[in-house]
């Protein structure tokens, strides 16, 4: 069997402060060679994943690679010790010329490393983004064949689905049963997205999701004895899956069963550098088996109440965080997505940010976004639906209180004048009362982190530029969104 990563740097651009390795926190495409290069030599990341569908990226990585780091990739070889994996445009969702670059990447890559001795294929795995169905798998499958031809070459491509969608992570089992049935692979990796999630349904409603698609790859595995290696992508933040170097322990906890786990650029340069090693060297040493959720159905009843309360509440109040979301900064040259909510989406005509300044619109404004419906929704469960919850969601109060230490209800109380936030303001308020709970600030950063966003709030009031405190507020809380 070859080396499954357990670990995975990603460019999700979540990150309030610089990389300790340069000049300023944007990182643009031609810095991003060399932060691969870092993630797998500073800090010991085992795979690398090369954005070809959200963002720019060089195109000529892996020659810089091989051309900058030739003694390194000698020693460590893309495609056995370390590796490299795309992430490919869905053509289903956008048009397809990036596809074709993309793969014709792929194949450059690898003759490259054929002429140069390297190790080849050196790049053999790229991942399909809002992955639906099978059907999908096995056109790209088709497609890279075809291309593969032309220059009398046989490498197999995996292929990595990412399920996004709540609907589609439920059934992940099925999704991967009928890939298997023509391609009949020894072991298939799937990518349960953790973020985007949240943005569509709301933090509980994904963690719960993840929970049954990490049940559902157990179940496949046991079905076909096809071995599978689920991925989670998580960002540092409560509300995006909460792995940071410091709460690694809860996070696998809360996720057994994860094999490989992405680290984001907060969890990268957010945190010292003793920290992030300290805790990449645990993920490497864990490993665990997916436990099964014993009421799938009680559990898919539950998620659909959150997910019912939370977007009513995001759209009452899609404004403001619009127009906090807009001083975001930025931190890497992205293009704009198209597709899921997640991606420039609409809900019921009302557009919204992507996650991360998402994200960082709310905490900006000191409302946690693992806040937006759950009160309701937590009124709205009876006994066999709460237990349910409890049962599959380990740390949920202890997540709410560690998400409210960012509570500023100063700022809730002047925002509650319009209705949609008074609708959030009365949901906190029965939240508090289900969980026996007073959200605040606790210790000095937290009082720091209040008064920030209590700036925020008042700038934004004469329309002043608030990019300084958004950042800081950010760097308090080690992740910009």
């Amino acid at each position: 069997m070859r080396r499954i990563p357990k670990t995975m740097g990603t460019q999700h651009p979540d990150n309030a402060r610089k990389p300790i390795w340069a000049e300023e926190a944007f990182i643009d495409t031609t810095a991003e060679v060399e932060e691969c290069f870092r993630c797998f030599a500073d800090i010991g990341a085992q795979e690398f994943m090369w954005d070809w569908e959200g963002k720019h990226v060089d195109e000529s990585v892996v020659e810089k690679l091989f051309t900058n780091y030739a003694q390194y990739f000698q020693n460590n070889p893309l495609g056995k010790d370390l590796f490299l994996t795309m992430r490919l445009p869905n053509i289903w969702e956008e048009k397809g010329y990036r596809l074709s670059k993309a793969f014709s990447n792929l194949i450059s890559a690898n003759q490259m490393a054929e002429d140069l001795g390297m190790h080849a294929p050196a790049l053999f795995e790229a991942i399909l983004p809002m992955t639906k169905g099978a059907d999908q798998l096995a056109f790209l499958q088709k497609k890279f064949k075809q291309i593969q031809k032309a220059f009398d070459l046989t490498y197999d491509l995996e292929l990595i689905p990412l399920v996004e969608e709540p609907e589609v992570i439920q059934k992940t089992d099925k999704v991967l049963e009928e890939y298997c049935k023509d391609e009949n692979p020894q072991h298939i990796r799937v990518f349960i997205a953790r973020s985007d999630p949240a943005l569509n349904a709301g933090n509980v409603t994904a963690v719960l999701s993840n929970k049954v698609g990490l049940c559902k790859t157990m179940l496949f595995e046991e079905k076909t004895g096809v071995k599978a290696y689920p991925i989670i992508g998580a960002g540092c933040l409560l509300f995006r899956g909460g792995l940071n170097p410091l709460r690694v322990k809860k996070f696998l906890e809360e996720y057994v069963g994860v094999h490989t786990v992405t680290l984001q650029s907060a969890f990268r340069y957010d945190y010292d550098f003793d920290e992030v090693t300290r805790a990449i060297g645990e993920i490497h040493s864990t490993s665990s088996k997916p436990k099964a959720v014993e009421d799938e159905t009680l559990v898919t009843k539950v998620a659909e109440v959150f997910t019912r309360e939370y977007q009513q509440l995001v759209e009452s109040i899609a404004g403001t965080i619009n127009s906090v979301a807009a001083y975001v900064p930025h931190r890497r040259e992205r293009r704009l997505h198209v597709g899921l909510f997640g991606y420039a989406r609409k809900m019921q005509g009302v557009s919204l940010p992507r996650a991360i300044p998402f994200t960082s619109a709310l905490y900006s404004l000191g409302v946690p976004p693992e806040f937006l419906g759950v009160g309701t929704a937590l009124s709205k469960l009876d006994s066999a639906q709460r237990d349910a919850l409890y049962d599959c969601y380990k740390f949920f109060e202890e997540d709410l209180r560690s998400a409210g230490k960012y509570f500023n209800r100063e700022n809730l109380h002047a925002l509650a004048h319009q209705q949609g936030w008074a609708k959030v303001a009365e949901d906190i308020r029965l939240l508090e009362e289900q969980i026996s709970w007073k959200f605040g600030p606790e210790e000095d950063e937290h009082y720091i982190h209040r008064n920030l966003t209590s700036n925020v709030r008042l700038l934004m009031k004469s329309r002043q530029d608030v990019s300084k405190e958004i950042v800081r507020a950010g760097e308090l809380r080690r992740s910009l969104g």
